[in-house]
């Protein structure tokens, strides 16, 4: 398959709705360099990643040290644990 038909083939919105998987570093290196290619040749696309990109420096910048005190994820892992349980009850 040639670039232009790979080009082609990716939807704008699956490329931008992957954009947090790379930023993330949570998708393979063929994936990687798949959105990558897409991205410096989508004026649109690359402008998105940009602005993703952006909001994800400054969520780190801003909130990177923090963690969540013990007692509200120890709550938090028990309506998590409850949640799913009522879920998969509700389902059978």
């Amino acid at each position: 398959m040639s670039e232009q038909n790979e080009f082609e083939q990716l939807d704008c919105s699956a490329v931008i709705a992957d954009v947090w998987l790379m930023l993330d570093n949570e998708c393979d290196d063929a994936t990687r360099a798949r959105l990558k290619r897409h991205i410096e040749d989508c004026g649109s696309c690359f402008e998105a990643y940009g602005i993703e990109e952006k909001v994800k420096s400054l969520v780190s910048r801003k909130c990177g040290g923090e963690h969540a005190p013990d007692g509200l994820r120890e709550r938090l892992k028990i309506q998590l644990r409850s949640t799913t349980i009522i879920t998969r009850i509700e389902s059978e």
